[in-house]
């Protein structure tokens, strides 16, 4: 009993004082995100996923009549909006516009991965309630669906 006893004394002397210190140090705070590297016209033609425009919100979606289903996101830090579109095919074009930026799209040529995500790079959105989408199923069907933000 008495080995016993010894042994619990030791482990609570070894333990307390390592218990104070971790609990007198300051909390860590979480690392804070990093700083876009581009805002506005800055960021037109440039890939929403390399610029650490990492606050998009979706303003707007449709779901096409073909099941491709379209996002516009646009990143309140950047200033900057795109399109989001999956599941993409060949032969598809999806294009967002703005009263002040030039229009970003994207064609597809290539099968690609149904649960891919393809985006268009970003353009300027200082009113993002003013960006509209459009969606051409393929070259070789006339036609297209639009939509505008909502916010």
């Amino acid at each position: 009993m008495g080995t016993a006893a010894a042994v619990f004394l030791l482990c609570a002397v070894m333990v307390t004082p390592a218990a104070v210190i971790h609990a007198s140090r300051p909390a860590t705070s979480q690392p804070s995100a990093r700083p876009p590297i581009c805002q506005l016209r800055s960021c037109e033609g440039r890939n929403p996923r390399t610029t650490a425009c990492e606050d998009p919100i979706t303003t707007a979606s449709h779901t096409a009549g073909d099941g491709t289903r379209l996002e516009i996101w646009v990143s309140p830090s950047c200033q900057a909006g795109w399109i989001r579109a999956w599941p993409t095919h060949p032969g598809f074009r999806i294009e967002i516009s703005g009263p002040d930026a030039h229009p970003q799209s994207v064609v597809e040529t290539a099968r690609r991965a149904d649960d891919e995500v393809t985006t268009t790079t970003m353009i300027a959105a200082r009113q993002p309630s003013s960006l509209r989408a459009c969606y051409y199923p393929s070259f070789g069907h006339p036609g297209r669906e639009c939509f505008s933000s909502t916010s």
